[in-house]
């Protein structure tokens, strides 16, 4: 078995001449509010990927599934596996790129594919904390290959909460057997805590960082893989809001390989992402690390000057004048709030959009010059709950409420927030995937 590790989940699996690729990801992803990083040329790449026989796509969110790197890198003729899902929202995306090779398999299922045996878990919560949460969909998926007699357990970035986690390496064991490598997602891939503008960004990094390093060692304990390696959730921030990446929240490989070690976790990490692999042999007792690729930027620091410039894509498009998107914005709020009631969804905070004709935070804050106006979803009868503000640009909200993006890629990397108290309610931010405008909305003239 051999494992290579490109970029976030971007990862290959290589055994007897056959070839699984997880996640394949490069470019921009979020409607442009995220870079993949390390970047690669892409026709060395796409020669790396030649023999792939199948890839499998954890879930919808565009750092995952796709489709321009899926066109880019000559995938679109090779079979993809995916989870069955209760809403086949991803099958019919693939069916429109023309794949017609599309193998849907059940969760907690051995699958054979060539001299791989699969299995895939599905999402069992809507976030790792365990936070209640309302709209808990069916998204995420996690995935074990086993191939050569050993076993790959690669989590992606799907929130499973330790007790979810128990559950799939009982599976595992039972199925395939002991699990000797495992990637798993380490920090944040959130909007929180560098977009958010009325908190200690420094402060509540350092704290993720260190729980997520906790929550590592639970992981690790639990599942005693021989061999890890961080992977998910990775990137980087282009355009304007770069100068919000130095507070992401995740831990760079040092500071997980110090943790590891301090812990005294009997685990071998590794640094694969960048083109670099772990093979291990059958029966052999030997394994070997190398690399495959040498990637065309490296270097985190540079890579984030280099893309300071680049546009989102919200600015390609052409918003109304503020009369008719409030007029947009006031049909959407009544299907979200149809939507919300008939879901039964509790709301908790006062949700509020400030939106700017362009929002940039070169200070670290929107530019009050630029604020066109504002707009409040609800008003909650829970003082304690607090409100939820979110800047946005106007041509972001006009994508959104008319679908040409997806408000949990905008909401993830476009917005800037404040949150007082500071509690994360899931359902709040979530329900807002209903505020947009139907089919019929759609052919009305807002302008009139």
């Amino acid at each position: 078995m051999k494992i290579t590790h490109y970029s976030n989940s971007f990862v290959s699996v290589r055994s007897q001449d056959y070839h699984i690729v997880c996640d394949p990801w490069i470019g921009k992803a979020n409607t442009g509010g995220w870079q993949s990083f390390p970047e690669f040329s892409v026709d060395q790449l796409a020669s790396q990927l030649t023999d792939a026989n199948w890839i499998y796509i954890s879930h919808l969110h565009d750092d995952h599934f796709h489709p321009e790197t899926l066109k880019i890198l000559g995938l679109l003729d090779r079979e993809f596996i995916i989870k069955r899902f209760q809403t086949p929202i991803l099958r019919e995306r693939l069916k429109r790129l023309g794949i017609t090779r599309i193998h849907e398999v059940d969760p907690f299922t051995v699958n054979r594919f060539g001299p791989f045996e699969v299995t895939i878990f599905p999402q069992m919560t809507s976030n790792s904390s365990a936070l209640e949460d309302d709209v808990n969909y069916d998204l995420d998926t996690s995935i074990a290959i086993k191939a050569d007699g050993y076993v790959f357990f690669n989590q992606v970035d799907n929130p499973l909460s330790l007790k979810d986690l128990a559950l799939i390496r009982d599976y595992v064991v039972d199925h395939l057997g002991p699990i000797e490598i495992s990637c798993i997602m380490s920090g944040a891939a959130s909007e929180y805590p560098h977009l958010f503008l009325d908190i200690n960004q420094i402060g509540e990094k350092h704290r993720i960082v260190e729980r997520s390093l906790h929550d590592l060692g639970d992981w690790l304990r639990l599942l005693k893989p021989n061999y890890y390696f961080p992977a998910g959730g990775t990137y980087l921030i282009p355009g304007c809001l770069g100068i919000f990446n130095e507070n992401i929240a995740q831990p760079d490989f040092t500071a997980i390989s110090k943790y590891i070690n301090s812990q005294g976790l009997p685990v071998q990490a590794l640094h694969l992402e960048g083109g670099n692999f772990l093979e291990l042999y059958e029966d052999q007792n030997i394994v070997r690390k190398g690399s495959d690729l040498t990637p065309s930027e490296n270097n985190r620091e540079n890579a984030i000057a280099l893309h300071r410039q680049d546009r989102y894509d919200y600015e390609n498009l052409e918003a109304p004048a503020w009369t008719a998107l409030v007029n947009m914005l006031d049909t959407a709020h009544d299907n979200w709030v149809q939507k919300v009631s008939k879901a039964a969804l509790k709301i908790n905070q006062t949700l509020r959009f400030e939106i700017y004709r362009q929002l940039s935070a070169e200070s670290g804050i929107p530019s009050s010059s630029e604020l066109l106006g504002r707009y409040q979803l609800t008003k909650h009868s829970q003082v304690d709950a607090g409100s939820l503000i979110i800047h946005i640009d106007h041509r972001a909200l006009f994508g959104c409420l008319t679908r040409h993006f997806v408000w949990n890629g905008v909401l993830g990397s476009l917005c800037l927030y404040e949150r007082n108290p500071n509690i994360h309610y899931p359902t709040d931010l979530f329900s807002l995937n209903y505020l947009t405008l139907n089919s019929k909305d759609l052919e009305r003239n807002f302008w009139a």
